[in-house]
């Protein structure tokens, strides 16, 4: 019967029709066919039941149709081979035939068969997933482009109405001033008392006054448009956020727009302040970007306390470094840092232009007044604490060109000696030696290359530590080389490590550490550890190791301090101890 009906016949689409259900679940339309009940053992369910990924009825019927010519097939194949009785409509193969389509498909037994079949059909349920996915995906992204075009566009009629507004301020702005000037040159001509002259200036400045407040005031009203009236994003913060009373809100006006103000008010400010101040609102930019001035508060002071005394004096000078370079290069170099009173007055050039902020109620306090300046202490860089060094332990070294064993072992000796960086990259092998059965670093000049040790108590031992032993420091010694830690690059002025500085100045960043933990904490963090110790260690030992001018400046003290004994030094180094610190082994042979 089915053989005798036109292919599109209204016929043929009933009965195809039937075969099937359309069913709609929420938005979307499902398609449901019900498995022949021979065929129910070998597929194990009753009916397929399959998402159609769409709310459109004729796209629906279109994907069910397809769907249901696939199944069709299986359910034919699945008959053809089947060891029960088909239904009466569909003939039964012979044997030969079964061995047939076997042998042409390479099948061994029936089992392989329904396999086969089964596979086709899970693949049939992958490919009707993908698709559904991909009409998902579709739609998204088209909803999203459709956003996007929205956004630019209303950004674009902003921009406009901005550029126009400016435009028709500027050309009144002019027309007031020429008016001004009419005016009073009426007034010169016109014969009156100076008393009455007095009167129509004071009346032409207040009128004068009046106009510039209400052009400021139209332009703050169009930042504010523009800022506010643009379509939300994604990023948008979906946290519930308190009520704000209409009257109370406030422009989000930049530290840049608040500087222009101060800088252009009335009277001008000298040349000078003007130029001192725009360098100091540059380096907080350059430090924490051009911030809304609300959002500027103590915290963020004292942040940017932290980043001047951190500085180097000759900030500036180098133009290739970053700002976070910049302090890594003075604390791993041990240069002189900005000084107290300069840090002061960046801090007093601030003060000013909030008290000009809070005169206008722009802002509700000045967070740069009533900070201590203790003008003999520089450089705020301090230990690290315990969870900053697990901190460290915990996260990996960046692939750069320092490997991560370089890495370790270097940050392994200034936390187990408190050697400066300088000293530990300029190491060499020679410079490992045994003295008195104590193996040591001996930290000494070496005039062919330019480079000695900071000062003239820097020229000294340094037992090393039995951790660093334990943990194979002494692998990192490889025959035919110069220096302990050979990957190491010496740059263009002949500094050897500034490669390690700002990949360590890079990955601190990444631990997002404060600006005031540097590689040279380490050395603070071991001067702390031994002045800490309940022992009989001696200030003048600690001073001798770290290669500190003596503490106590005694003729005793700067006379004998080379005799220290070898024994001592060795039990101050072995004197650092913490919890937990240390890298796992390293991979050098």
């Amino acid at each position: 019967m089915t053989r005798n009906l036109r292919v599109g016949s209204p016929k043929l689409f009933s009965k195809i029709w039937r075969s099937f259900v359309l069913k709609q679940v929420g938005s979307r339309f499902h398609f449901r066919r019900v498995v022949p009940q021979a065929l129910r053992p070998i597929l194990g369910k009753s009916e397929i039941w399959i998402s159609l990924g769409t709310a459109g009825k004729v796209e629906a019927r279109r994907r069910a149709a397809e769907l249901h010519a696939q199944t069709s097939d299986v359910f034919r194949g699945l008959r053809s081979v089947s060891r029960s009785k088909p239904p009466s409509e569909t003939s039964t193969p012979s044997t030969q035939d079964s061995a047939n389509f076997m042998e042409k498909h390479g099948f061994k037994t029936k089992d392989d068969v329904y396999r086969a079949l089964l596979e086709k059909y899970q693949d049939m349920l992958a490919t009707q997933e993908t698709i559904r996915k991909n009409d998902v995906s579709s739609a998204e992204m088209a909803g999203q482009i459709k956003y996007y075009k929205s956004t630019m566009q209303h950004a674009h009629d902003v921009r406009a109405l901005s550029a126009g507004i400016e435009k028709i301020i500027a050309v009144a702005l002019d027309s007031q001033n020429h008016m001004t000037a009419m005016t009073r040159k009426l007034i010169e001509a016109s014969h009156i008392s100076a008393a009455e002259k007095k009167g129509l200036e004071n009346e032409i400045k207040r009128l004068h006054e009046t106009l510039l407040s209400t052009f400021t005031k139209a332009l703050d009203s169009r930042s504010t448009a523009t800022e506010t009236s643009a379509p939300a994003t994604n990023e948008t913060d979906t946290k519930p956020k308190k009520a704000v009373s209409t009257s109370k809100t406030r422009p989000a006006i930049l530290l840049t727009e608040a500087l222009e103000r101060f800088l252009n008010s009335k009277p001008a400010k000298s040349l000078e302040t003007q130029r001192d101040t725009s360098r100091t609102v540059a380096l907080f930019i350059e430090a924490f970007g051009n911030r809304p001035i609300r959002e500027i508060d103590g915290k963020v002071a004292g942040d940017f306390r932290d980043v001047l005394f951190s500085l180097p004096a000759s900030h500036g000078k180098t133009k290739n470094l970053s700002l976070q370079e910049e302090i890594e290069r003075a604390a791993s170099h041990d240069v002189s840092t900005l000084s107290a009173k300069t840090v002061k007055n960046h801090f007093m050039r601030l003060s000013s232009l909030w008290n000009d902020l809070l005169r206008r109620d722009m802002v509700e306090k000045n967070p740069w007044g009533n900070w201590d300046f203790n003008l003999t202490k520089k450089n705020p860089r301090r230990a690290w604490t315990p969870e900053e060094m697990d901190k460290l332990l915990q996260t990996p070294w960046p692939l750069c060109s320092i490997p991560t064993d370089t890495f370790k072992g270097i940050t392994m000796i200034a936390a187990y000696s408190g050697m400066r960086l300088g000293e530990i990259c300029n190491l060499r092998n020679e410079d490992i030696q045994t003295i008195d059965g104590v193996p040591c670093f001996r930290i000494c000049a070496h005039p062919e290359d330019n480079w000695s040790p900071k000062t003239e108590a820097g020229d000294r031992l340094v037992p090393i530590h039995s951790t660093l032993l334990n943990w194979g420091i002494l692998n990192f010694q490889k025959t035919g080389e110069k220096y302990l830690f050979s990957e190491l690059k010496t740059s263009s002025d002949g500094t050897r490590g500034a490669d390690f500085s700002r990949a360590f100045s890079r990955y601190k960043t990444m631990m997002v550490l404060p600006p005031a933990i540097t590689f040279h904490g380490f050395r603070h963090t071991v001067s702390t550890l031994l002045r800490n110790q309940n022992s009989d260690i001696r200030e003048i030992w600690i001073d001798a190791l770290l290669g500190h001018e003596a503490s106590h400046k005694s003729q005793g003290a700067t006379t004998y301090l080379s005799g220290i004994e070898i024994e001592n030094l060795k039990r101050t180094v072995e004197a650092i101890q913490y919890p937990s610190f240390i890298f796992s082994k390293s991979g050098v042979s």
